[in-house]
């Protein structure tokens, strides 16, 4: 088993906005097994759509230091940022995950066994939360990626 790490990040779900992205590096294969997106905003009628997308650059954005799940775990390999200010470099049609989203729920997605969501052992190399598109207001949103080194 290998070692288990936790990112978060928030921005407004704006279209074609990155909530938060998970980078490899060139000797780790991350694997995501769980995914919680939800909002802290005051609730409201509105909904977004969202797709877990692969990328082949990570983009210009704020750091998100990984966080090990067992405190004796060295620092993560991977890197993570939330806030996007240059949107990463999306492969087209690479979806991992896609869903419809109402702003009074909480999303999330756990991997059923041996059906995490691998990256590859690739510098820059990761998958980015996107908004696709906003129905209604666009509103603060929040991310949580458990992931495994």
């Amino acid at each position: 088993m290998g070692r288990r790490y936790s990112i978060d990040g928030q921005d407004t779900n704006t279209a074609a906005t990155t909530i938060l992205g998970l980078t490899s590096a060139a000797t780790v294969r991350p694997r995501i097994f769980d995914l919680i997106l939800g909002s802290d905003a005051t609730p409201a009628d509105n909904a977004a759509e969202y797709v877990l997308q692969r990328y082949t650059a990570a983009g210009t954005s704020t750091g998100v230091t990984p966080q090990a799940l067992d405190p004796s775990d060295p620092a993560a390999l991977a890197s993570s940022g939330e806030a996007h200010t240059v949107e990463p470099t999306y492969t087209a049609n690479a979806i991992m995950l896609q869903w419809a989203q109402n702003q009074r729920l909480t999303f999330r997605w756990v991997a059923a066994p041996m059906g995490e969501i691998i990256l590859p052992a690739t510098a820059a190399n990761g998958v980015g939360i996107q908004v696709i598109t906003v129905a209604g207001s666009a509103v603060n949103t929040n991310a949580t990626i458990h992931y495994e080194e």
